[in-house]
């Protein structure tokens, strides 16, 4: 797995990993190959690459201090899981890529996109580091909790409280988070401060990055209308 080689997996590592296999695939069997689908298969193909180069992948920009190591690496995989979503749901539905969006079109869009979004990223990997720069998180807290924080600020919270019973599902779009927040995690865990706390008020982190995604994106869908990628 996606840790590092002190890192034992335990049972609850294991039970996740299993709802998320379970969940993963119902979802697809249920929705077929739709473009969601598509774009989440090419996000597990992503992540369990990780898996493999992870080696290689933790000692990217090692000239930089922790911090931007942290967050640069972060928004970068971001950026990459960005374009999976840019043919099922990208920033604005204006520049969605169909099959009949010409290559430089689709470029275009995506550019676009990645105007919007990578401020945004480097606003919300700066307070993720913040948190586990202050806190101690063991890895597999770290990637529940900040896997569970970003889907649920993602838009993910108000899906779920329309429909609680999707609740089951809830792992499908965390490994959406898990592909880019796993790598900038274990290429800095041995830089973080010492004197991290150990401490229940940890888990602020779900309330701080659900509501540093909601002020990004009330900015993003500002923006977007005064430059009429968001319809009024």
């Amino acid at each position: 797995m996606l840790t590092s080689n002190n890192t034992s997996i335990g049972i609850w590592p294991k039970l996740y990993c299993l709802w998320a296999a379970i969940s993963i695939c119902l979802a697809i069997a249920v929705a077929g190959l739709s473009d969601e689908s598509i774009t989440r298969i090419l996000v597990i193909i992503f992540l369990l690459c990780q898996i493999p180069l992870r080696t290689v992948l933790v000692k990217a920009l090692f000239w930089l201090s922790p911090k931007a190591r942290f967050v640069v690496l972060g928004t970068l995989l971001a950026a990459v899981v960005e374009g999976f979503h840019m043919i099922s749901k990208p920033v604005f539905l204006s520049l969605q890529i169909t099959k009949n969006t010409s290559f430089m079109q689709g470029l275009t869009n995506y550019t676009l996109d990645l105007i919007f979004t990578v401020p945004a990223y480097l606003v919300i990997f700066s307070v993720i580091w913040w948190f586990i720069n202050r806190y101690e998180y063991k890895f597999w807290q770290y990637v529940f909790v900040i896997g569970l924080a970003q889907a649920l600020g993602d838009g993910g919270i108000f899906f779920f409280i329309g429909a609680p019973p999707m609740l089951l599902f809830l792992p499908y779009p965390m490994t959406n988070y898990h592909a880019i927040n796993v790598i900038p995690f274990l290429a800095v865990e041995g830089n973080l401060n010492e004197n991290r706390l150990s401490s229940r008020y940890s888990y602020l982190a779900i309330a701080g990055i659900i509501g540093t995604y909601l002020v990004c994106g009330a900015i993003i869908k500002l923006f977007g209308r005064a430059f009429g990628l968001e319809p009024n």
